[in-house]
């Protein structure tokens, strides 16, 4: 990719993720987000592949040829890290369905042990 289509995808990446968990009504896709968690680096399978897949979990820093003399971070714009994505994480797994189960359902059923 070109480097901007790249600086754009740093700034929009990961609230593209966060937009697509709370408007996705596809529970199969909605547990695929999930499955990895909030992204913190910027990533793209085709522009982007990992050296190895197998050992590597992401790209840190990027070089643009456009200025060969400076590395700069990989960390997506509003991404969190730590305690604070774990947070989020929890929070963008309430928008799972688990089957047989309507919304409340936990609610009342520690009423009714009370």
């Amino acid at each position: 990719f070109e480097a901007s289509v790249i600086d754009q995808r740093v700034g929009e990446q990961f609230q593209e993720y966060v937009d697509r968990v709370k408007k996705t009504d596809c529970q199969a896709e909605l547990r695929r987000l999930l499955d990895k968690g909030p992204p913190i680096y910027v990533s793209d399978k085709h522009a982007m592949p990992l050296a190895d897949e197998e050992k590597d979990t992401h790209i840190s820093k990027l070089w643009f040829a456009r200025d060969p003399d400076k590395e700069v971070p990989a960390k997506l714009k509003g991404a969190v890290e730590g305690e604070e994505r774990e947070k989020l994480w929890n929070e963008l797994k309430s928008f799972i369905i688990v089957e047989g189960k309507e919304e409340g359902d936990e609610d009342e059923e520690e009423g009714a042990s009370s």
